[in-house]
């Protein structure tokens, strides 16, 4: 789990950019389309290549005697498309996003002339994923690092889904608390399915049992994680509820990093409602306790090989002091005879 208790934790993860299979649930799109010319005749044999906008990583394919294209196994990112064959102008789209598991259907109609010349289409997709029946929801590196996140823990998204509920009953120190990203668990439920039977998966790899995450990773270092609620494939097994599956972020051409610290201690905090009640040592209840706060870290991503592999190196530590007052009932002695009245108002002490 991403925090136990109140030691610290590392979490580092390297994602290297290898187009080498993998056997489990895949995280990784696939672009299809066919290829056509004005008059919506099938050409076989075109070169299709595509390119990793962000690495320079690029795929080639060639059309089917249908005129069909598949290009699977492509990390989600955005990606240029470009389509080339004799006696046609060659066909390029730029900025197309490819997301957690995606099918992406992106069709070409080549004009006649030649392949030197070049026609260009800028941000051009379909806005309706026909290709598969599933359903679900996308949270990229856009949303996980800028909206408002309890401890940095990313799966508190899971509550902006369509069809998820929290369905956490017990709170406080053996539940939810609301307080610390730590407290956050696995009790959510898909479209009315048991709580505890969602899957998460990790770059293609389960990191769950009994439907909780066993490792929450950084939230810089995430690509995007995409919420799957219902009718999606096969492959996506062994669970009664929802799947979540996460893909990590990989190094590009360029160094890039970021370094962040969260910090909070006991002269920015109001004082506990249990200190201001224990009267017994002051008139004006106990001090605030020492509450020290510190959640940092960072990443940083490069190449490895230009063009080639790259790595992501990502760092979180968390260190906490938390002073824990308990609340209990009392019953004072009446100070008349010494005896105890349970006449008398209760009051309060800490421990």
């Amino acid at each position: 789990m991403r925090f136990t208790n109140l030691t610290s934790i590392v979490l580092i993860f390297c994602a290297i950019g290898l187009h080498s299979p993998v056997v489990a649930q895949d995280y990784r799109a696939t672009l299809i389309g066919l290829v056509t010319d004005a008059n919506k005749a099938a050409i076989p044999n075109a070169k299709v290549k595509v390119t990793n906008e962000r690495t320079g990583v690029s795929v080639e394919v060639a059309t089917t005697s249908e005129g069909l294209y598949t290009v699977p196994y492509l990390n989600p990112d955005v990606y240029t498309v470009e389509v080339s064959a004799s006696g046609f102008r060659t066909a390029k789209h730029t900025g197309i996003v490819l997301q957690v598991s995606d099918k992406q259907n992106l069709p070409f109609t080549l004009e006649p002339g030649q392949m030197e010349a070049t026609v260009t289409v800028t941000g051009e997709q379909q806005l309706i994923q026909t290709e598969t029946a599933a359903r679900g929801q996308v949270f990229d590196e856009v949303k996980t690092q800028e909206l408002p996140l309890n401890g940095r823990q990313v799966y508190m998204l899971l509550n902006l889904t369509p069809g998820v509920v929290f369905t956490q009953e017990q709170f406080g120190a053996q539940g939810f608390s609301g307080t610390r990203g730590w407290d956050v668990n696995g009790n959510y439920s898909f479209n009315g399915s048991q709580t505890g039977t969602a899957q998460f998966l990790l770059n293609g790899a389960p990191i769950s049992t009994t439907g909780t995450w066993q490792v929450a990773p950084n939230a810089e270092a995430i690509q995007e994680f995409k919420v799957m609620t219902n009718t999606y494939d096969a492959q996506f097994g062994r669970t009664g509820g929802g799947t979540v599956n996460t893909t990590l972020k990989a190094g590009t051409n360029q160094w890039h990093g970021s370094a962040f610290d969260y910090h909070r201690n006991r002269v920015l905090d109001a004082n506990s409602f249990q200190n201001k009640l224990n009267t017994r040592n002051n008139p004006k209840g106990e001090p605030r306790g020492p509450r020290i706060t510190n959640q940092f870290g960072g990443v940083v991503g490069f190449p490895l090989f230009r063009d080639k592999d790259f790595v992501l190196l990502s760092y979180e530590g968390y260190r906490e002091k938390v002073p824990f007052p308990i609340l209990v009932n009392t019953i004072p002695v009446d100070l008349r005879d010494g005896k105890t009245s349970a006449s008398t108002a209760s009051g309060f002490t800490t421990r």
